[in-house]
């Protein structure tokens, strides 16, 4: 009976160890994986002249969302989208942001924690973390070889309208290095 037993603990030990490293593979591939270098933002190189922007975009029309900002390029996976380009007319910034009324300051949380957990597992962990916990601004930094990225979760109360329009937003901009 105690070889019986002893045998079980061996071998739920090694269960137990064989569980711990499986575990720790599958935690470390996704956030330790090498971040993809890919040289633009999405679907865009950067570089690209706004007319060979204006090709790229045309037959994914169908992909965006008409935007409610006045200024915004489209709306990309609910985010307003701006380009940016440089004075050769040449693409090296885009910027998405998503704005939320102060009653909304749960739907804010999560869709700042939905693009973060989609950045991480495009970009890896990010190179920089922030918080400010005074202004109440969470930021993200990744360094990558041919782009930076910022993620900005700007959650302090204020009053931008008399509706609370614009209280809180997710910010996040892409520029060429």
């Amino acid at each position: 009976m105690i070889q019986v037993r002893s045998l079980f603990l061996k071998i739920m030990k090694k269960g137990y160890l064989i569980f711990l490293f499986a575990s720790f593979l599958l935690t470390t591939s996704v956030y330790s994986q090498k971040p993809k270098n890919f040289n633009g933002w999405e679907f865009l190189p950067w570089k690209l002249t706004r007319d060979s922007v204006a090709k790229i975009l045309e037959p994914l029309k169908g992909r965006f969302e008409n935007t409610n900002a006045l200024d915004a390029d489209f709306k990309y996976e609910e985010m307003n989208t701006w380009l940016g380009y440089d004075s050769s007319q040449r693409l090296v910034k885009v910027h998405l942001r998503k704005e939320f009324s102060v009653i909304y300051q749960k739907d804010a949380k999560a869709f700042f924690k939905k693009t973060k957990r989609r950045l991480i597992e495009t970009y890896g962990r990010p190179g920089y973390r922030l918080y400010k916990k005074k202004d109440c601004v969470k930021t993200l930094i990744w360094e990558l070889k041919y782009s930076r990225i910022v993620c900005t979760f700007d959650f302090k109360y204020k009053i931008i309208d008399e509706f609370g329009a614009g209280a809180y937003w997710v910010d996040l901009v892409f520029k060429a290095e």
